[in-house]
């Protein structure tokens, strides 16, 4: 979510919020030299506010996986979240005196801690890097379509290929794949998502040599490797190429390109998503630890 014009209203909220609490903070430590506990009435407030905004901020977990809540929106609900996410830190605070008690509570409050600082992360994370994945990949597609149209593409880079240097035996799944498409179109002659394909040389060009162990040495390879970065260098083989060859050329170095820039969307959406792999199930075990505290509190 960006921090954008829409949240004026919360992060004034959010700083009308804290500077109250900072005074109500102040009002109780004058009254207690040391300032108050966690057991004492303003400590308890103070703790009770501050689970509160936890709690609310957890829902938006449970809004996410009850998607026919019609209760606000997922935007509003992640204001919800981000907010009194940050909300709960002085209230916390407050409710400790500054003050980190016994190993529960140390525990309790490096999670705490863990946590926000991770929630940050994933914030700043979503600030930038939607913006770099639309100035890197222009030719983004869905998350969880891109092996599947990687595949796609080492078919289309083959095509290519054989339509100038002839059938190549090495490529046994992308001429299987043509196959199947094939006789699926014999079957479906008026299917509207059949493509024209190139045809495969019945000889090789002249001086296609080059040109079939580029595509084997390079270009294939490259297509298939799980971690794409970069792309084959065509610069070579452009120069010493029949100008005949030039647009399929250009399309199979756009093939590549394209391959790649999936490849840089797949990372970007990883770094955008890893965070969570964190700050979810530490929360949870925050909130347990939280429970015991309270269980705990309310016992002794």
């Amino acid at each position: 979510m960006l921090i954008n014009r829409d949240h004026r209203w919360w992060i004034a909220a959010s700083a009308v919020v804290t500077v109250g609490l900072a005074v109500a903070y102040a009002a109780a430590v004058a009254g207690r030299p040391a300032g108050p506990s966690g057991g004492s009435w303003p400590g308890l407030a103070f703790g009770i506010a501050g689970t509160a905004c936890m709690v609310l901020a957890g829902l938006l977990s449970a809004r996410k996986r009850v998607r026919t809540w019609r209760i606000g929106s997922a935007q509003a609900w992640m204001r919800v979240h981000i907010w009194l996410g940050l909300i709960a830190v002085p209230c916390i605070w407050f409710h400790s005196g500054f003050a980190l008690g016994g190993a529960l509570t140390r525990l309790i409050m490096a999670l705490f801690y863990v946590v926000i600082a991770s929630g940050v992360v994933g914030l700043i994370l979503q600030q930038f890097i939607p913006a770099a994945m639309t100035r890197r990949v222009p030719l983004e597609t869905i998350h969880g379509q891109i092996e599947h149209v990687v595949g796609g593409l080492a078919v289309d880079a083959y095509e290519v290929t054989a339509s100038i240097v002839g059938p190549i035996a090495e490529a046994a799944d992308e001429q299987g794949y043509l196959a199947a498409e094939e006789e699926r179109a014999k079957l479906q002659p008026g299917y509207w998502k059949q493509i024209a394909r190139l045809r495969p040389a019945e000889a090789p060009a002249a001086d296609a040599a080059e040109l079939r162990a580029f595509y084997l040495a390079a270009v294939r390879p490259y297509l298939h490797e799980a971690h794409r970065k970069s792309a084959p260098d065509f610069r070579g083989l452009m120069l010493r190429a029949p100008e005949e060859w030039r647009a399929k050329l250009d399309r199979l170095q756009a093939i590549c390109e394209e391959a790649r820039q999936l490849a840089a969307q797949q990372r970007l959406h990883r770094a955008l998503h890893a965070w969570l792999f964190a700050h979810a199930p530490l929360s949870l075990a925050l909130f347990v630890l939280v429970a015991f505290h309270i269980v705990y509190a309310l016992r002794y």
